[in-house]
């Protein structure tokens, strides 16, 4: 009796818990290392700024270190809750991105039209329109982020202190036909290196990355570049749900870490000329 039940209770050998423990370290290796990846892909692409922004005449505009201490702003005022930025946060407020991008454009615009000496860009030849469209989106086009000290040109220049003291106007002041309240946790200060950081934010999605035709924060618009960035794209979509989906079942975690990462990044980077704010500026 006693060697029987020794028998009974030796525990019986799993082959499949033994592979499944085996899928399940590859499965945790391959993606935090898919993680690590994209991580460093994300910040080697990730738009720089440089020291300093200042006029043509040497007047500073804004500094490194404003923006930086502008994010810290947008972050003690919550703004993701309420807008969002390239796209992601809140939806119950407007894109900051796309809204001051915009702004920044018709200010510009209405300089350029200004000392061109048209007094009213609305009542503009067609001709006259384009020709200053043009000259807003080199503007704004031309802005050097890898430089130590990016130059800005006059006009664009004159449309960044604009739009600069009206983001400081909203963001310290209640706008109830919004569903907007004032950012309690901002003084005068914050409030202008926060509008900072959105401005420059807006500019990091027309201003040129060196070398192909493309903003920092899309791929290159040529039609042989953009053809092959959305087929990589496309590709690595298919397998991501190819291999995804016999996985589900073993390890759900594979869902929601290293591939959900990896293939929002590839998308992420799809052309942004599909969007007609961002088109608009891309000449």
């Amino acid at each position: 009796m006693t060697m029987e039940a020794e028998r009974i209770d030796q525990p019986t050998k799993d082959p499949v818990s033994n592979v499944l423990k085996w899928v399940l370290l590859v499965v945790a290796v391959v993606s935090f290392a898919i993680l690590g990846l994209t991580t460093k892909l994300t910040y080697e692409a990730a738009p720089p700024f440089p020291d300093r922004f200042v006029t043509s005449g040497g007047t500073v505009l804004m500094t490194a270190a404003d923006i930086v201490n502008g994010k810290a702003g947008f972050q003690k005022a919550d703004l993701m809750d309420y807008g969002s930025l390239y796209g992601m946060g809140s939806y119950f407020g407007e894109d900051y991105t796309a809204a001051y991008l915009v702004r920044l454009a018709t200010l510009t615009e209405d300089n350029i039209a200004k000392a061109n000496g048209a007094k009213d860009l609305s009542v503009s030849t067609v001709e006259q329109w384009a020709a200053v469209k043009a000259a807003m989106q080199a503007e704004l086009q031309g802005v050097d982020l890898t430089k130590q000290v990016a130059v800005i040109p006059g006009p664009l220049a004159a449309a960044i202190t604009t739009l600069r003291s009206e983001i400081v106007q909203s963001l310290l002041h209640h706008d109830f036909a919004k569903g907007w309240t004032q950012a309690y946790s901002l003084d005068q200060q914050s409030a202008e290196q926060t509008a900072d950081f959105l401005i420059y934010s807006s500019l990091t999605t027309v201003a040129r990355r060196p070398g192909p035709d493309a903003s920092w924060t899309d791929y290159a618009r040529s039609s042989p570049a953009e053809s092959h960035a959305k087929r990589v794209s496309s590709r690595w979509q298919r397998r991501s749900i190819g291999i995804r989906r016999p996985l589900a079942p073993v390890t759900p975690f594979a869902h929601s870490t290293a591939a959900v990462t990896f293939f929002g990044y590839l998308a992420a980077h799809r052309s942004r000329s599909q969007f007609p704010v961002y088109a608009a500026f891309a000449g």
